[in-house]
């Protein structure tokens, strides 16, 4: 696989598999948390793999729900006494239960999700942080297929523009309910050869 950076050009990113016969048609996706990969094989539809696209739209209910019942706009600040209480008791149940993310703790390895794809040579993959995702699980400015054709089209830096382009013109979350004005997003597009 080989993948294109602005800074490097284009740059081998994984070498063949030990079975030459299965080169090129599987990989295996292991994802923990908020990050996804929207996988584009011709003139399919883009396959999602991880749960961002589905944790996203709960977490906008949830922020819309204590805002409500706050009577404060949902991104007017994590830190808010208003907010903190409940913030603080969501990440208190972090690696515990059903909510494990990435961390130093050796039980958080067994929680990690994995798939396997098949891919062909040719396809995209956009390897994305939630708050890229967010222009299509939250904002409605993209399908999924929309994303990562607009990611080959514009690229990255243009979507990270549009991105915060929207959070600012929404900065209280009043239109997109979010517990804070914008997140990290982070991506990075891949054609597989």
């Amino acid at each position: 696989m080989r993948a294109r950076s602005v800074l490097a050009g284009e740059v081998a990113v994984a070498g063949p598999r030990a079975s030459e016969s299965r080169k090129g048609s599987e990989i295996e996706f292991l994802w923990f948390g908020d990050c996804a990969a929207l996988v584009k094989q011709g003139d399919g539809p883009v396959v999602a793999v991880g749960e961002t696209m589905d944790r996203r739209a709960a977490e906008a209910e949830r922020a819309r729900r204590i805002a409500k019942e706050k009577n404060l706009s949902p991104a007017s600040g994590i830190r808010r006494a208003e907010f903190i209480d409940l913030l603080r008791a969501s990440r208190n149940r972090i690696n515990s239960g059903n909510n494990w993310l990435f961390s130093p703790d050796v039980r958080a390895a067994t929680h990690v999700s994995r798939r396997m794809v098949k891919v062909q040579p040719g396809s995209t993959i956009l390897l994305a942080t939630d708050g890229l995702l967010a222009l299509a699980s939250d904002y409605g400015a993209y399908s999924t297929d929309g994303l990562v054709a607009a990611a080959l089209d514009k690229g990255l830096a243009a979507l990270g523009e549009e991105l915060r382009a929207i959070e600012a013109g929404d900065e209280g979350g009043d239109k997109f309910p979010r517990f804070k004005k914008s997140d990290d997003a982070t991506g990075l597009l891949l054609r597989v050869t």
